[in-house]
């Protein structure tokens, strides 16, 4: 398995677990659909998580 694919499955991962509005899951997906560089992927990945951190901190 290569890097980038390592980290396309941290993303779905992450998505399948918790639910993102539509529009954040759809802009990723476009953005990875558009480059698909490890690093940009990482990048994703790292938005991600600081989106479910800021959703989870929301609900406190």
């Amino acid at each position: 398995m290569t890097e980038l694919e390592k980290i396309a499955t941290q993303i779905s991962e992450i998505i399948s677990n918790f639910d993102f509005p539509l529009f954040i899951v759809q802009d990723v997906n476009k953005r990875l659909m558009d480059c698909q560089e490890v690093g940009y992927a990482k990048q994703q990945l790292r938005y991600l998580k600081n989106v479910k951190h800021a959703m989870l901190e929301k609900r406190k």
